[in-house]
């Protein structure tokens, strides 16, 4: 019930994400909110290591992790895709306004989880104003941020994002992101099943494996939204 059949391996036991948490709880490295990541100016210059914990797609699964996330105090942002809302495998809105009163900040996938880089402007605009009304209306709370689907995303996405009042747009791209990084491309790193907690400090480390691996990643995405856009 808890995640959808093919998505296994972009999920984590609830045992490694204990220890995920723990660890990030307890290092030097400070756990931010969105409006950390929306009103940064504010934090220019700072040198600790910061780190927003964000989750999309919107699975059952969510509920399960909930006492974790708040134990250790964070709060996660919670990407969801409004026309799978309800559906099997996936949150319904009561559960959403649960997990917002939890410290969760529900945010944008998309409206249906399209290749956004493939749909013309009118599609594209629907698809991303659609999905920020609907939560909002649902939630009660202002949609500022919006994780591209499939991590398909490019400057024409970016600029419409922006257009219908994202702040950020959340990427698949591997990397940290610096103060004076744009907001349009944040960067992440993803989290899965095989992603054991020891090797967590590694996302920091430059010539680690994950970040030597991620650098690859990135060209082949870049070349592919040239050639999509």
């Amino acid at each position: 019930m808890g995640v959808k059949a093919g998505d296994e391996p972009f999920s984590v036991d609830l045992e490694t994400l204990e220890s995920h948490c723990r660890e990030m709880a307890t290092s030097d490295y400070r756990l931010i909110t969105p409006t950390d990541i929306t009103d940064r100016a504010q934090y220019r210059g700072e040198p600790e290591r910061q780190i927003l914990v964000t989750i999309d797609d919107g699975h059952r699964s969510v509920l399960d992790a909930e006492e974790t996330f708040v134990k250790a105090g964070i709060s996660p942002i919670l990407n969801v895709i409004p026309s799978l809302v309800g559906q099997e495998h996936y949150l319904d809105w009561a559960h959403l306004r649960h997990l917002a009163t939890s410290g969760f900040s529900i945010q944008s996938h998309s409206m249906s989880h399209h290749d956004l880089t493939r749909l013309n402007d009118m599609e594209l605009s629907a698809e991303l104003e659609q999905s920020k009304k609907i939560i909002e209306d649902n939630i009660g709370m202002p949609v500022t941020m919006m994780a591209a689907p499939m991590g398909r995303i490019d400057s024409r996405v970016a600029g419409a994002a922006l257009k219908a009042g994202y702040q950020v747009v959340m990427t698949s791209f591997t990397g940290l992101n610096t103060d004076i990084d744009d907001l349009k491309f944040l960067k992440r790193f993803q989290v899965k099943r095989n992603r054991g907690p020891k090797g967590w400090h590694d996302y920091f480390s430059p010539m680690s494996k994950v970040r030597l691996i991620g650098a690859a990643k990135n060209m082949a995405k870049r070349i592919r939204s040239r050639l999509t856009k």
